[in-house]
Formats: structure tokens, sequence, C-alpha cells
């Protein structure tokens, strides 16, 4: 092969590559742009301290999942990863920290339902300077339960609840009872419920939780959808909603909630 006949096969072989334009990351939600949330949040601030602690599967496993969203959402909020809480430093210094009062928002028939309970000890800590701080457990309920049993600090806390009044908008997910909704929404309503009971003043400010929630459901449906990716969910031909579906028979007979 004489060199011009090798330079022509180089030049060839040069333009017949196909040149891959490198897609915009976002290093928040650490997703590609073109599936990022990010621009949509508009975060707002709480009287209240939500504190995550979220199971580690959880935390691999979503890079924007509800409990993310949450944080992203809530300036006055933080996350702790773990399992058992019990000899955690950080949540101890919380939890034993004289300037705050911490509960738990986890069901139970001693909790302190805002919904519909006398919530005066929860607007006399105002009048004592005492910040009110929520632990949340962010994980599937059966590791919730786990985290609530092995933590014994956060199940030594004083729980609080609501009665929510819809079901969860989670419907690519399958929930174990009709009362369990997501970290996110478990949030929004407590907030809204704070809100009717004089706890906070928020002026709408949680909707925005929803909005990008719902945002959120509508992109995992698009991709349970779409054959050309791996979370195409072939079983049921991309996409069954919730009323098509069979519940699974384990929720009937599994207790969720680790007694208090």
């Amino acid at each position: 092969m004489d060199k011009a006949t090798y330079l022509q096969k180089k030049l060839e072989q040069k333009e017949s590559i196909v040149s891959f334009k490198r897609e915009e990351f976002c290093f928040k939600c650490f997703r590609l742009q073109k599936n990022c949330l990010c621009h949509l949040i508009k975060p707002f601030d709480t009287k209240t301290h939500f504190l995550l602690l979220m199971h580690p599967m959880e935390a691999k496993k979503e890079k924007m999942g509800t409990g993310r969203i949450s944080i992203a959402c809530l300036k006055n909020s933080s996350m702790i990863m773990g399992i058992d809480f019990t000899e955690d430093e950080a949540v101890n210094d919380i939890i034993n920290d004289p300037k705050n009062y911490c509960v738990v928002l986890y069901p139970g028939e001693k909790s302190l339902n805002i919904s519909s309970d006398d919530v005066a000890p929860l607007q006399n800590l105002q009048n004592k300077n005492l910040r009110l701080v929520v632990f949340l457990i962010d994980g599937t309920w059966p590791c919730a339960k786990k985290m609530m049993k092995l933590s014994r600090n956060i199940n030594s806390l004083p729980r609080v609840s609501f009665t929510a009044n819809h079901e969860s908008l989670f419907s690519i997910k399958e929930q174990p009872a009709e009362f369990c909704l997501s970290t996110l929404e478990s949030i929004h309503f407590f907030l809204s419920e704070s809100e009717r009971r004089g706890l906070e003043t928020l002026a709408g400010s949680q909707e925005n939780m929803l909005d990008v929630f719902k945002e959120m459901i509508n992109f995992q449906i698009q991709c349970a959808l779409d054959p050309s990716l791996s979370s195409y969910r072939k079983n049921s031909g991309g996409y069954s909603k919730k009323e098509d579906r069979t519940k699974n028979k384990k929720w009937g007979t599994l207790r969720i909630i680790h007694k208090d």
C-alpha cells in the first residue's frame, strides 16, 4: 500500500467515526441534566427541623428519591445514613441538646396525632425557646421497622403521627397499606397539618414538594414504558396501573409497624 492510499484510508476512517457529545451532568442530584429535577425545586424554610435517618440501601439505590428531594426542598433539614443509631454520636448530640425537643414521625398507639389531638404541647415549645426536631426514617417499611427496633434512642422518643386523607400518590410503587405514604408525602402532610394547627406559617410553600414529586413519578413511568431502557418492565408490558395490580399477599400477614 503506497503512502497516498494509506492516508486516504485513514481520512475515510476518521470521517466515518461518529462523534458523541458529552452529556451535561448535575452534581447536585447525580443525574444527567436532561433527567434532572433540581430546577423545579424551590427551597423554603420551616420552624421545625427535619432529620432524615436514611437506610444505606435507600441511599445507594436512589440517586434522587423522595428523601433526597425532601432534603433539597427543606432549608431546615439534614440527613444521616445508617441502620442502628443507638450509638450514633451526631444523633445523640441532637437528642441530648437541651435546646431541642425531639420526636419521631412514626405511627403508634401512643403517638400524638397532629391531625386530631391537642397540639398545645408542641405550641408551647416556642415559649420555652425550644426547637422541634422531627426524626424520619427513610427506607422501605420493613427496613424502617428494623431501624426502629435496633435504634433504642430513636424508639424511645415521643412519636407524632397524622391521619392522612388520601392514599399515596406514588403510583409506580406498591405500598403495604393504605395509610403508608412516602417520606416526601409524610413531610408534606405533616407540614400542611402543622400549618392548619398553627405550628407553621408556610403560605403554601410546601406544595412545591408535591410538584417535584409528581414530576419524579412521571419520569419513572416514562422510563418504565421505554423498551430501550433497562428500567423497562417486560412482565407488565411497561407499566401497570395501580388498580390493575394484584396486591402482594405478604402485606396481609406481616406487621409493618414496630410497636411503641
